[in-house]
């Protein structure tokens, strides 16, 4: 099936999968009633939120001593914080978040980069759409975790008081409805992925005009384009550069946790559950790294395009345009001042290759004793 899929549907499976994080912004045509119910929604999220995250934080205080139960509880309360803080940074990049979608939304139909979005979809549809299903799976199997499992609840809270048997299938009831929330944030990864895919696209795209210029006033209509498309690339990497120092930061200590469960003497079951936990860690910053990478490297295509154009046979004003042009333009990033290099597969690489250097200094600090 996953074959047949269109860029409309592409776009729409994506919608699906993060709809239940309510980060996907209304179209432009939303009254304000629609977008302050979607608001009171997102706090509402938030709140939630904290429904869980005060009981484990009560289940550390209570497996203080006990090494492996205490690093379950803090990769879950880690799972919990993600759900705020992305809630968080979508709540206050709703209107940035709503441009940039209205936007791709309105030219995903345009015939040059539709064709090029159909390969895309074609290189990108069984990755995507494995992680989709692999996501709600887990989600299914760890809300489930009670019927097979010595535990009261999906998520191990637990509370300062006695609970009763209604009280017990109310809490069920939400970390049920909570563990799915918490799939569609793991999944808001492929939203920040398909923004910049569809960034890189109209990058694409644009080389391929520029490759055909032979006047000036072709030029500057493709210069106009490119200014504007260079904002929009920005305005999509400003919305979730945050998400992705995030997910880095996040996936960085929950290596570490792996690390050690993997080194000391725990269970099997234990272990297969933090590898399980170490590889979404991973495959979650990799689902930005792909899509950045390519985008940098289209926007750098661009420059190259016009400097392999036939320039040489132009009037000397269009050549001293285009030099101009090429003088003052620089490649879209994805980056932080000082918090985040640029983020490219270069990078994913040298983040996993330190991972396993921490896991062997681990080991070796964990033998020397």
């Amino acid at each position: 099936m996953l074959k047949y899929v269109t860029p409309e549907k592409g776009i729409y499976i994506v919608w699906l999968s993060v709809a239940l994080s309510l980060c996907w912004p209304l179209p432009a045509s939303s009254t304000r009633k629609q977008i302050v119910c979607i608001k009171i929604l997102q706090i509402g999220a938030i709140i939630s939120a904290f429904m869980v995250l005060l009981p484990l934080i009560y289940a550390i205080h209570l497996n203080i001593h006990n090494l492996i139960n205490l690093f379950k509880c803090i990769c879950l309360l880690i799972c919990v914080f993600q759900n705020i803080i992305q809630t968080i940074i979508c709540f206050i990049k709703y209107d940035v978040l709503q441009r940039v979608v209205e936007e791709m939304m309105t030219c995903v139909k345009e015939e040059q980069l539709y064709k090029v979005l159909c390969i895309y979809v074609k290189k990108c549809n069984i990755f995507y759409g494995g992680t989709i299903v692999l996501t709600y799976g887990a989600a299914t199997v760890f809300v489930l975790g009670p019927t097979f499992l010595p535990i009261s609840f999906p998520w191990e809270t637990e509370y300062p008081f006695q609970i009763n048997d209604t009280s017990r299938n109310i809490i069920y009831i939400h970390q049920f409805f909570f563990t799915y929330q918490c799939a569609a944030h793991i999944c808001l990864s492929l939203f920040g992925a398909l923004l910049l895919w569809f960034a890189a696209a109209r990058f694409e795209c644009l080389v391929e005009e520029l490759q055909k210029i032979t006047n000036i006033d072709m030029l500057i209509v493709c210069f106009k384009k490119l200014l504007l498309l260079r904002r929009y690339a920005e305005e999509v990497v400003s919305c979730i550069r945050f998400l992705v120092f995030y997910a880095i930061a996040v996936g960085t200590f929950m290596l570490t946790l792996s690390g050690i469960i993997m080194i000391i003497n725990s269970p099997i079951l234990v272990k297969i559950q933090f590898i399980i936990i170490c590889m979404s860690s991973l495959m979650e910053i990799y689902m930005y790294a792909w899509p950045a990478d390519h985008m940098q490297d289209a926007s750098i295509n661009i420059l190259r395009s016009a400097y392999n154009s036939i320039w040489y046979e132009q009037s000397l004003d269009m050549q001293k345009d285009l030099l101009i042009i090429l003088m003052y333009q620089r490649p879209v990033i994805l980056s932080i001042n000082v918090l985040l290099p640029e983020l490219t597969l270069r990078y994913y690489c040298s983040y996993v290759a330190n991972a396993f250097s921490v896991f062997t200094a681990l080991r070796a600090v964990v033998e020397d004793k």
